[in-house]
């Protein structure tokens, strides 16, 4: 029986949904459509306004924009794990 190496394209997702959108894109595109929720809570519309377009503009940047060819989501966790991280400094002054 012969042996075949299966090449792992291991640097790009797949497209599943119509050869266009990974499964990461069409979750965030979900989180990004239930947001019209917000409608159902009595607050004021001016602040409703406001965290739909503010919450929906980052979920489709998750969804769509790339930095430097690391997409969005997971750069803003490596930010974040960069904001919260215990820094060490080797040479203080004292």
């Amino acid at each position: 029986m012969k042996v075949f190496k299966i090449p792992y394209d291991t640097k790009n997702e797949e497209k599943i949904f119509g050869g266009y959108l990974s499964l990461r894109q069409v979750i965030y595109l979900m989180l990004c459509c239930s947001l019209l929720g917000i409608f159902a809570v009595p607050i004021n519309i001016i602040f409703k306004m406001l965290i739909i377009s503010i919450l929906g503009f980052f979920f489709l940047l998750c969804a769509f924009f790339k930095v430097r060819e690391l997409n969005f989501d997971k750069f803003f966790f490596y930010w974040l794990k960069f904001l919260v991280r215990k820094k060490k400094f080797i040479y203080e002054r004292c």
